[in-house]
Order: structure tokens, then C-alpha cells, then sequence
């Protein structure tokens, strides 16, 4: 027990190699130079990729809820699976707005925002790795690789939804990792309030992370019942802090009753993301490896092949890294610190992946704040190899990580220029089709969905309630391949394709004309392999019937950009 509480062993190895561990020397400067020029980079790069949605779509259709905000906030509706997200984003939005900013356009301002938010993210980077190794160099060399990383820097540039909440979820992860070495009560609060005000933005958030702090509070130092007390404390604060903002809110629309509606929201879980499944197990691969090269958000298993020896590259990368790292843990296990870094990074790792094997392991927004102990592993291995060759070693991790961001950002190559390709293109389809008097069958997943809702104003509920053509509110109007399997998981496929072709008949009685894209001429083993993350092949089987044993098509037209459209009759 005496030598566990010796100097010696409670020091890291990694820490004690530094003559200057405790010197703060140009830690100031260091934070106001990784912010401003990352944030440089950052702006760079979005008005270079002229794409806000970029590998992702769900920041789009959360713009819309934002413009609501932005509008009458007071009448607005809260979501408790992003209970502070909306009306935090508004008010930042406004403040765009008043700058001059893309005034009125959530959409790019969201961009942003990301930018602002990852730039912070990177100094707390700074913080943390300068905190455990004592070394400003393997600091900088750390905020350089967590930057380059395929996720991060995509969700750094584009409207998803995820980097703000990230962002304090890391800080709440990073304050742990330092101060549950030595908690205190006032710390164990302060941290909880942090990690608490980071999934009030995202729900899901609190799950990967939650356990790693309960059980790092379980292992630090102290009596049973102190330790108890502090675990106590973290829940109780987490808990009272939730309470106290649905107090704050009152009456505001969508407002939960009991504090439990906001602790648990439920999202996802009766959806069709859903489940644990085998095709599940080839995008967690993929969700781990494109989280720190190519950033690709693969749905379908088949489109691995293509890029099977980046896959591979990534993948042994990652692995090397983890098990130096684990290594360098392990020899200093007996140190109280080592520990709580250890619980910290590694139980929201181990607890994030089993969560995203249930959900949506491909999706960056689900990788980014369970795969960020990738860069503290990487510090870990920097700090040891200082000791022998410290300039060659710095130099080398500084120019790997540049050229990982090189690489990363050739990958966005393709999606570039997004946003005007898409303008022109709703402006020539608009010439097509009316959309007043127009229903388009598309598949849900197209970048065109996200486009069209924002730009024509969709309206997810507009169905039940939709009048005779024509209907200009909302002006975009669509049936969508993937609803049933996501919002009818138990449905089998027979219901889920009748439920489609009633829904196609139904707006043809009211007069409009339906429109579908490419999707009419695919295989159905396309359709099968594109459904893949939300319904099994039975259903896939069935909905690819239901269009095409009760329905024919002509061509309508082909634009240029979006490709060809089909017309749909009764057959």
C-alpha cells in the first residue's frame, strides 16, 4: 500500500521523462495561435467545399427546426433528445445574422458554428495532452493529428449537428481525466454539470461516457463511503441540473413533464436503426477505420471493396497505436492517474462501439466521441518516444499528421461544390415538375431529399393532412423508401409494401403527378444492398415489388446533375 502511494508510481512514466512537466510557459499563446489558425483553416475549407452537408444530411433538416427559432422563439417546440441544441444554435445564428454572416441561412451559419466549436475543441486537446505528458511539442503534435482526422475534420466543415455537444463532452472528459485523479466535491460537481450540459445538446451522448465517470470515481482514491458519495454526487448533480433547465423552460412547447422524459428520451430505439445485426459488425469496421482516413460514410457493405486497402491501412494504423498505447498504460498501471485516463477514454470507447453496433456504426456523428481516445493513445506513444530523439520524433508525428489532413482533405475532392451543383439543379427540375403539383418517390438517403426539404420547404407530418393538388405548403412533398423500415421496424415486408403503394395511390387520387428518380431503375439486389443498415432483405424484396408489380414508368427527364426522372402510372 506505501508503494502505491509513492511519488514514484503515481507519476507516469510518460510524464516523468519531461524536465518541465509543470511549466505553463507559452501556454497562452499556444491556445490563441491552434485557435485562430484552425479556425482559418476551418473557413477556408468551407468556402473552398461549398458543400454544408457534406458526408452527412441530418444537419440540414436540423436547420429548418432552427429557422422556426430563429423566427418566434417563444412559439417554438423544444426536443429533448436536443434539449438545448435548438435554442443555443438560434441564438448563435441570430448573432451570425446581426454580423452579416449568411444571414438567414441556418444551413451555412451551422458551418460555422462547427468550426468555431472544433477550434475550441482542438486547445482542449492542447490542455489536456500538455496536462498528462507535461511536453508542449507532443501537445502540438497531438492537436495536429486530431485535426487531421477523417471525422473530426469533415464534421469541423459541414452542418451536422454533433460538434458543439462533442465538443463539451470532451471537455467534461478531459477535466475527469485530471481531476478524478484527486476529486474533490466541488470538482466531481463541476465536471457532472459539464458532462450534463453536453448531452442536454445531444442525448445520446451521456451513454458512451456516463459509465466510464462512475466507474473512474468507483477507483479513485479514498474510503468506500467517500467514493460512494461522489458517485452520488455526480448523479444527483447530473440529475438536479436537468430538473432546474425544465423548470427554466416552463410552458415552452414540447417541454417534459417529469425530469425522467429528458434523461431518457428513447431516441432511435423503436426505430429501424435499431438492432444488432451481421452487415452491422463490416460498417462498425468501417465507422472505426474512416474515422481517421477517407471520412466515407458507407451504408452499404459492398461499397468497402473499393476502398478494402485504405481499410486495411486504417485499420493496422489504428491497431499499432492501440496496443503501444495499452503497453504504455499497462507498465504504469500502478498509478492512480494512468487509471483514470484509462477508464475515462477506454470504457467510453468499449461502452460507444457496443452502442453504435446497435445503432449506426458507419455514421460519423457516432464515432467522433468514442474514437477520440485515438489521440491520447498517440500522445501516449509521442511522450515515450521523445525521450530518445525528441526533434526527429515531433517532426515526424507534426508531418504524418499533415499528411493525413492532405490526404483527408483529397477526399473531399469529389464533394465539392456541392451546394451550387444542387442550386442549379433544383432551379432546372423546378422547370420540369411543378412542385405544387408533384409528389416525388425517392429513396431517402439522396443528397436531393436533404435539398429540396430546405429549399422548398418540406414538412415531415405533411401527409395525413395533404389537400388536392395543387398544395404549395409544403412545396417539396415526398414518399420515402427507407420510412417504413425506419419508423416501422416490426412491420414485416408485406405491410411495410403495401403501406408504400397505398400511400402512392393516395396522392394520385388527389391529383398529383408522382415522380421518382434513379432509384426505378435499379437491380433489386441494388435496393437490397441500399437498405442494408435499416431492413433486411425480405423487406428490401417487397418494397422493390411494390413499385414494380403495381406501377410503370416513363421518362420524364434527365437533368444534367440529379440524373434521370421517371413519371409513375398504375399499372
Amino acid at each position: 500500500m506505501a508503494t502505491l502511494n509513492s511519488t514514484t508510481v503515481k507519476t507516469p512514466s510518460w510524464r516523468r521523462s519531461s524536465g518541465n512537466a509543470g511549466s505553463s510557459q507559452g501556454c497562452l499563446f499556444d491556445l490563441v495561435t491552434i485557435f485562430l489558425s484552425s479556425m482559418a483553416v476551418f473557413i477556408a475549407l468551407i468556402l473552398w467545399f461549398d458543400n454544408a452537408q457534406g458526408i452527412t444530411s441530418n444537419g440540414v433538416f436540423k436547420a429548418v427546426t432552427i429557422k422556426s427559432w430563429v423566427a418566434d422563439s417563444a412559439n417554438a417546440s423544444l426536443d429533448t433528445s436536443n434539449y438545448l441544441y435548438y435554442p443555443v444554435m438560434a441564438l448563435l445564428c441570430r448573432l451570425l445574422d446581426g454580423i452579416g454572416i449568411f444571414p438567414g441561412d441556418p444551413r451555412h451559419q451551422l458551418t460555422v458554428i462547427n468550426a468555431f466549436s472544433a477550434a475550441v475543441c482542438l486547445c482542449i486537446v492542447y490542455l489536456l495532452v500538455r496536462q498528462i505528458t507535461g511536453r508542449r511539442s507532443v501537445a502540438w503534435a497531438a492537436v495536429t493529428f486530431h485535426l487531421a482526422g477523417a471525422f473530426f475534420l469533415n464534421l469541423a466543415i459541414i452542418n451536422e449537428d454533433i460538434m458543439p455537444s462533442y465538443t463539451l463532452m470532451f471537455a467534461s472528459m478531459a477535466l475527469a481525466s485530471v481531476w478524478f485523479v484527486h476529486p474533490t466535491w466541488r470538482r466531481v460537481a463541476l465536471v457532472a454539470a459539464l458532462f450534463t450540459v453536453a448531452w442536454m445538446f445531444e442525448w445520446r451522448l451521456m451513454f458512451p461516457t456516463l459509465p466510464a465517470m462512475l466507474l473512474a470515481l468507483v477507483v479513485s482514491p479514498g474510503r468506500p463511503l467517500s467514493r460512494l458519495g461522489r458517485v452520488a454526487l455526480f448523479l444527483g448533480t447530473t440529475v438536479a441540473l436537468a430538473q432546474v433547465a425544465v423548470w427554466l423552460w416552463g410552458p415552452q412547447n414540447g417541454n417534459p413533464g417529469p425530469v425522467t422524459s429528458l434523461l431518457w428520451t428513447g431516441k432511435g430505439t423503436a426505430e429501424g436503426w435499431a438492432g444488432f445485426s451481421a452487415v452491422k459488425v463490416e460498417l462498425l469496421w468501417a465507422g472505426i477505420a474512416q474515422y481517421l482516413a477517407g471520412g466515407a460514410n458507407i451504408a452499404d457493405p459492398a461499397a468497402l471493396q473499393s476502398i478494402l486497402r485504405e481499410m486495411v491501412v486504417t485499420t493496422l494504423c489504428i491497431v499499432i497505436i492501440a496496443v503501444l498505447s495499452m503497453l504504455i498504460l499497462w507498465r504504469d498501471r500502478g498509478s492512480s492517474g494512468v487509471r483514470v485516463l484509462t477508464i475515462i477514454f477506454g470504457v467510453t470507447f468499449a461502452t460507444g462501439e457496443v452502442m453504435n453496433l446497435y445503432s449506426q456504426p458507419q455514421d460519423p456523428q457516432m464515432q467522433i466521441n468514442v474514437m477520440v481516445w485515438l489521440t491520447i493513445g498517440w500522445a501516449l506513444i509521442l511522450a515515450v518516444a521523445v525521450r530518445w530523439r525528441p526533434l526527429p520524433v515531433v517532426s515526424g508525428a507534426i508531418a504524418l499528421a499533415l499528411a493525413l489532413f492532405a490526404y483527408n482533405v483529397s477526399k473531399l475532392t469529389p464533394m465539392q461544390g456541392a451546394d451550387a451543383f444542387w442550386r442549379g439543379a433544383l432551379q432546372r427540375i423546378e422547370r420540369d415538375v411543378d412542385p405544387t403539383r408533384t409528389v416525388f418517390v425517392l429513396h431517402g438517403f439522396e443528397q436531393e431529399v436533404s435539398e429540396m426539404f430546405y429549399a422548398w420547404g418540406g414538412d415531415w407530418t405533411y401527409f395525413d393532412k395533404l389537400a388536392p393538388a395543387p398544395t404549395s405548403k409544403p412545396k417539396f412533398k415526398f414518399l420515402a423508401l427507407v420510412n417504413g423500415p425506419i419508423h416501422k421496424p416490426n412491420a414485416t415486408g408485406e405491410e411495410l409494401a403495401s403501406d408504400l403503394k397505398s400511400q402512392i395511390e393516395k396522392v394520385m387520387g388527389l391529383g398529383y403527378e408522382v415522380v421518382t428518380n434513379g432509384i426505378w431503375v435499379w437491380s433489386e439486389g441494388q435496393v437490397e444492398a441500399s437498405l442494408a443498415s435499416v431492413a433486411d432483405k425480405d423487406k428490401a424484396k417487397w418494397l422493390y415489388r411494390a413499385l414494380h408489380e403495381n406501377f410503370t414508368a416513363t421518362p420524364a427527364f434527365t437533368d444534367p446533375a440529379a440524373g434521370p426522372y421517371f413519371r409513375l402510372q398504375r399499372r
